[in-house]
């Protein structure tokens, strides 16, 4: 087994109409036998974390997972 380092991107939308969207980068370390599963390891936990929820002013968070892009 290797270690790979993942860049995951996700967007951020909140709030009801018109907003400028956000996106956030995440690193993970991630263990696997080959690049290709590695990288579907990373694909995995992007759509994991995925989700919704409301903030404090009652509007809609979605963090939305985009791709694996290193």
């Amino acid at each position: 087994m290797n270690w790979y380092l993942a860049k995951l991107v996700f967007q951020v939308r909140s709030g009801a109409g018109a907003h400028t969207p956000q996106f956030d980068e995440q690193w993970r370390l991630i263990r696997a036998d080959e690049v290709s599963w590695a990288y579907e390891k990373a694909t995995v936990l992007g759509r994991m974390d995925e989700s919704c929820y409301l903030n404090g002013a009652r509007q809609s968070v979605e963090w939305i997972f985009i791709e694996v892009s290193d």
